[in-house]
């Protein structure tokens, strides 16, 4: 016998949409004086090319490395890690993502960062080559683990070579990637209609809906 189980309390969540199409989900959590955004973008690494296998991901992760027309990639690090915030992004095989979590008096400077890495990275060519760098690094050291190996050659019989569940960067291919590609597939796919924000923590609904509209209703 085991005792009655907790009452499941589900939170309501306050559901809007920007007049430009992004839509936003708010959660008030008061419990600790914190503000975490989330983001999913109906984007993924199926939509690209199979001769430049690795575009996707290097898309996310230099948007956020590589700065933006306001700041380079170092001066967000900076701004960040001087009050305790995080902001990063990334695109995986079915879905991109964005992240900020911040202490609450920081909660401009955590979403303005934010909003400037999705609507207008820079890609900068250092940060673009830097991280074909690591990827060849990462290419180079794959087959040092036995259990990885054996994931992608099971894939390949389960999904088929050529099936995006099945592809995998090469030195080829990551080199075949040029900075236009990049901004490319943001402008295909980074934008507002495309994109969810859902925001929990300590705030007041209408304030952040405030925020949250000053940031991101000019995006296009």
């Amino acid at each position: 016998r085991f005792p009655k189980l907790n009452p499941l309390s589900i939170p309501q969540v306050e559901k809007q949409t920007l007049p430009n199409g992004l839509r936003i989900y708010l959660l008030e959590d008061h419990s600790l004086p914190t503000v975490t955004a989330s983001v999913r973008i109906n984007c993924g690494s199926y939509l690209e090319p199979a001769d430049k296998i690795g575009l996707a991901d290097m898309c996310g992760e230099v948007m956020r490395t590589g700065g933006t027309t306001k700041w380079t990639g170092d001066q967000i690090d900076e701004q960040l890690e001087g009050v305790g915030a995080t902001v990063e992004t990334g695109i995986d095989l079915l879905f991109g993502t964005g992240f900020m979590n911040t202490l609450t008096e920081y909660t401009d400077l955590g979403l303005e960062v934010l909003a400037e890495v999705l609507q207008r990275p820079a890609f900068d060519p250092d940060k673009i080559e830097l991280a074909k760098v690591n990827k060849r690094s990462a290419i180079s050291r794959r087959n040092d683990n036995a259990d990885q190996i054996g994931q992608r050659e099971f894939r390949k019989i389960i999904y088929g070579a050529e099936s995006p569940y099945a592809r995998y960067p090469e030195y080829a291919t990551i080199s075949a990637i040029t900075r236009d590609d990049l901004i490319a597939f943001h402008k295909d796919w980074l934008h507002p209609e495309n994109v969810q924000i859902a925001v929990c923590g300590d705030f007041k609904k209408s304030e952040m809906i405030a925020k949250l509209t000053k940031y991101f209703v000019k995006w296009q």
